[in-house]
């Protein structure tokens, strides 16, 4: 019972007859085909890999990863003809794969979509990822930290026992995959480091809440 199942599932997916009746239809259908060459003799049936390659073709390429990057372009001065300012820019592209992503997004995507955008750009400046989001169906998050979004590096944190508290960074994804990248690339004198960089940050937000507002 279980051998002929097994028999009748492999020629599913070979493309084969399933049945002996089959069998015998294909058989007498290319004897025929030989037997008057004006006859066409029956293709067999397409394997269930060969259905869904083809089911995938029908729907075109579907991009895995959706990249946001940030940085710096230059634009004209407006109160200052010939002279240009430094602004700021976020963009998000989808990308099919994530080998190479920085530099595919800086060598042919970048320039073209900032124009889109910002109708007053000229030049980039600097660029960095700041965020990865998987959005195909097959897509994997990142094993690369460069590229991890905030749930995979909290989870990268946690799995190697990393001395970093996710609450110092409240959100400031760039500046918690720093702190990763650091322990990763140098885990020696790193505690020392990250309490440097706590204290300089506490600081700083401290003097952003202060001067949120101008002076009376």
């Amino acid at each position: 019972m279980f051998k002929e199942e097994n028999d009748d599932l492999l020629a599913e997916l070979n493309g084969e007859a399933a049945t002996p009746q089959e069998a015998k239809e294909l058989a007498a259908a290319e004897l025929n085909a030989k037997t008057d060459p004006l006859v066409v003799a029956p293709k067999p049936k397409p394997s269930a890999a060969q259905r869904a390659a083809a089911e995938a073709a029908k729907k075109g390429p579907v991009a895995a990863y959706a990249v946001t990057v940030e940085g710096l372009y230059l634009a004209p001065a407006k109160d200052s003809p010939g002279k240009k300012v430094k602004k700021s820019y976020t963009l998000t592209v989808n990308l099919p794969s994530l080998e190479g992503a920085l530099s595919v997004i800086k060598n042919k995507l970048l320039d073209k979509r900032l124009k889109m955008k910002y109708p007053d750009y000229t030049t980039f400046l600097t660029h960095e990822i700041v965020d990865v989001k998987t959005v195909g169906a097959n897509a994997a998050p990142s094993d690369n930290i460069a590229y991890m979004g905030e749930p995979e590096l909290l989870a990268h944190i946690k799995y190697v026992k990393a001395p970093i508290n996710p609450k110092n960074y409240d959100g400031d994804i760039k500046g918690l995959r720093a702190a990763v990248v650091d322990f990763t690339v140098n885990p020696k004198g790193f505690a020392e480091r990250e309490a440097v960089r706590v204290k300089d940050r506490a600081e700083d937000l401290e003097l952003e809440r202060l001067n949120a507002e101008e002076p009376v």
